[in-house]
């Protein structure tokens, strides 16, 4: 009978150690488990920070960057119209010189009955050579 009494008590102990155990996996899977819960939370609030901060400094570079882009949007008119101006005053200047060129070529071709071209010197035959002076020449035009 006091077999049976300890058999019982050890059984009796061991379902109380596998009550336990059961109890301790529980808690030890919940506390795992809200333990992980809690540091994901933490790392969260942390990450979300960091990205706020960055997200700020993009925002506030973008809206830098745009006032900058807004300020050459409105000067660009304006230099357009300086370069048309410039670019008028020098075409201007060009149509003179090639006026006042071309009455002197016209006034030339007109005494020698020729016409007048850009490169009426190189047409064809390529460019006139001039002749080297030599003594006899330049004593013989001297006298």
């Amino acid at each position: 009978m006091a077999d049976q009494q300890d058999t019982k008590d050890m059984k009796r102990w061991l379902e109380k150690v596998k009550s336990a155990q059961q109890q301790l996996n529980s808690l030890i899977k919940d506390n795992w488990m809200d333990e992980a819960r809690k540091f994901a939370e933490r790392q969260g609030k942390e990450v979300r920070k960091l990205i706020q901060s960055d997200l700020h400094r993009v925002r506030s570079f973008v809206e830098r960057e745009k006032r900058d882009l807004e300020k050459l949007q409105k000067q660009i008119p304006g230099e357009l119209n300086r370069w048309k101006k410039v670019l008028e005053s020098q075409k201007k200047e060009l149509s003179q010189l090639l006026g006042k060129t071309g009455s002197r070529g016209a006034a030339k071709a007109k005494s020698t009955g020729k016409k007048t071209t850009a490169r009426a010197g190189m047409a064809k035959t390529g460019p006139v050579k001039r002749r080297k002076k030599t003594a006899k020449s330049d004593s013989g035009s001297s006298v």
